[in-house]
């Protein structure tokens, strides 16, 4: 049974003039975040402001470049122009994103959502409640608080600290636990440095995770791919990638080799 991840917080912030208001709904029980738009993911703090549109299939935007397609336990599609590939189930979630191992786990805690795994080539390991975001994701850090709109408090990638705040959208609140785990981490590092850690495997948070879920063995073996920069195949259709995991039309090189030079790393 899928879980509601997400409680409709009181009074939605509205995005654009473009959306008609729609009433609040009560909180479902056992939800695990608070919700600022009806359809727009956002993240907003130094001028560095952006948004993408995420429908119950559907995460896209233009700037940035992002267009995935949310089907049959999958979000699959291109992130600023890097096909990715991530597949979900029951508490785990992996795949390949921007060229790097991304694999996650999730848990339900007293207060929320606690998840850890990699993300960005990183060892990751952060909470999402009704309260808050904290924890690392990625190669930042976030401490944000939700202050009866958005999350709000600062975020630190290296020895760069910058306030900023992060808006989610009430369509996530039919996903399952894990998919939105993954979203976040797949938005949180949206644009920012890719860093494979060759010593990931070898961190003891990393190492006491569960096994890993023999269901989602393709998208493991695209995970360990991107760790060794071997080339794989990746179909152009979420159904493609699932299906022709080693045989698709679409080729690149994992591990960020090959790739545009305008992405960002």
């Amino acid at each position: 049974m899928v879980r509601r991840s997400f409680s409709i917080a009181v009074g939605l912030l509205f995005v654009a003039c473009a959306h008609t208001p729609r009433p609040s709904e009560p909180r479902p029980s056992g939800g695990v975040a608070s919700v600022s738009t009806p359809d727009t993911f956002e993240i907003g703090g130094n001028g560095h402001n952006w948004a993408v549109k995420v429908s119950e299939d559907q995460i896209f935007g233009l700037e940035p470049d992002l267009g995935l397609a949310r089907s049959e336990g999958e979000i699959s599609g291109r992130a600023l122009k890097v096909p990715m590939v991530v597949g979900f189930h029951g508490d785990q979630g992996a795949g390949v994103y921007r060229g790097a191992p991304f694999e996650l786990v999730v848990a339900r805690t007293p207060t929320g959502l606690g998840v850890t795994g990699i993300f960005a080539g990183t060892v990751s390991d952060f909470e999402l409640s009704t309260a808050r975001i904290t924890g690392q994701v990625g190669i930042c850090a976030y401490d944000l608080r939700w202050n009866g709109k958005v999350y709000l408090g600062y975020r630190g990638c290296g020895a760069k600290v910058e306030p900023i705040s992060v808006s989610l959208p009430a369509t996530m609140a039919t996903w399952s636990d894990v998919e939105v785990a993954g979203a976040l981490g797949l938005l949180l590092n949206l644009g920012g440095r890719i860093v494979i850690d060759p010593l990931a495997d070898n961190s003891i948070r990393y190492r006491n995770a569960p096994v890993p879920d023999p269901a989602l063995a393709p998208y493991y073996e695209m995970a360990d791919a991107a760790r060794t920069g071997t080339r794989i195949l990746v179909g152009s259709q979420p159904s493609d990638a699932r299906r022709d995991f080693l045989t698709g039309p679409s080729t690149w090189t994992a591990g960020g080799m090959g790739f545009d030079s305008s992405v960002p790393r």
